[in-house]
C-alpha cells in the first residue's frame, strides 16, 4: 500500500527529483542519500524563487504609487535591468534549462516593464510610457527567435550590463545621499533570492556564464542593502521640492 501510494505521488515529487532519488529516498529509506536530498533542496528553492519573483517587484511599485513620485530611482538602471531580463529569459528558454532555474526572470520582465511606465509617466513623457507595454514585449519576442550562440553573446555581455545598472542605482544612493523611493521590501527580496538562485545554479545548471551573472548580481544587491542601513534616518525630498532644487 505504501509503495502505490509513492508511485501515485511521483508525478508530484518528480518535481523536485529523479526516479532513481525516489527509489531510494522513499522505497529503500535511504534518508541520509544526500546527493538526492540536495537536488529536492535545489528544486525546491528554485521554485519558491519562481513564485516569490511573482511579487518581488511589487513594495517597489506600490512605493513609487502610494508617493506618487520617482525621486531617486535612476531611470538607466531599470532600462538595463530590463534589457538583461529580456536576454536571460530568451537564452535559458532556448537552452530548455529548468523552469524552475530561471523562471523569476520572467515574472520580474513582467514587474520591471510596469514600473518603467511609472517612472516615465511621473516624469511627464506619458508618451514613452504608453509605449513601454507594446514595445517591450515586441523586442523580447524578437529576441527569443536569435539564434542560440548570438543569445550566448547577449547573455555574456548582460552580466556587465545588470552590474552596470546595479552600479548606477548605488553611484545615485551616494550622490542624493539617500535611497529615494527605492523600496527596502524589494531590496531585500532581490538579496535573497539572488543567493538562493546561486545555490540552484550551483546544483543544476554547468554553465559559467550563468554562474558568474548570478554572483555578481547577488554582491551588488548586498551593498544596495547596505546603503539603506547607512542612510536609514535620512528622508528624501519630495517631488516638488526636487523640482524647486
Amino acid at each position: 500500500m505504501y509503495s502505490d501510494l509513492i508511485n501515485a505521488a511521483s508525478p508530484l515529487l518528480l518535481l523536485f527529483m529523479t526516479e532513481e532519488c525516489i527509489k531510494s529516498v522513499f522505497l529503500d529509506f535511504n534518508l541520509l542519500d544526500f546527493p538526492c536530498l540536495k537536488m529536492a533542496l535545489s528544486k525546491g528553492l528554485g521554485y519558491a524563487i519562481v513564485m516569490g519573483s511573482v511579487l518581488v517587484k511589487f513594495p517597489q511599485i506600490l512605493k513609487i504609487y502610494g508617493s506618487g513620485s520617482v525621486v531617486g530611482l535612476a531611470l538607466s538602471t531599470f532600462l538595463l535591468e530590463t534589457f538583461c531580463a529580456m536576454i536571460n529569459v530568451g537564452y535559458n528558454y532556448a537552452q530548455q534549462f529548468p523552469f524552475s532555474t530561471w523562471g523569476e526572470n520572467f515574472f520580474i520582465l513582467i514587474q520591471l516593464i510596469i514600473i518603467l511606465i511609472q517612472l516615465f509617466y511621473y516624469s511627464d513623457r506619458t508618451l514613452l510610457a504608453l509605449l513601454c507595454p507594446l514595445v517591450i514585449p515586441a523586442l523580447s519576442l524578437g529576441i527569443s527567435k536569435l539564434p542560440t550562440e548570438h543569445l550566448a553573446i547577449g547573455l555574456t555581455a548582460a552580466i556587465p550590463l545588470l552590474a552596470l545598472s546595479k552600479l548606477m542605482q548605488i553611484k545615485a544612493n551616494f550622490q542624493n545621499g539617500h535611497t529615494g523611493q527605492l523600496s527596502f521590501v524589494t531590496s531585500l527580496m532581490n538579496v535573497l533570492g539572488t543567493l538562493a538562485r546561486l545555490f540552484t545554479v550551483v546544483q543544476e545548471v554547468e554553465d559559467k556564464i550563468i554562474l558568474m551573472n548570478a554572483g555578481s548580481v547577488f554582491v551588488l544587491n548586498f551593498i544596495i542593502i547596505a546603503q539603506f542601513v547607512i542612510y536609514w534616518n535620512v528622508t528624501p525630498p519630495t517631488a516638488a521640492e526636487k523640482k524647486t532644487q
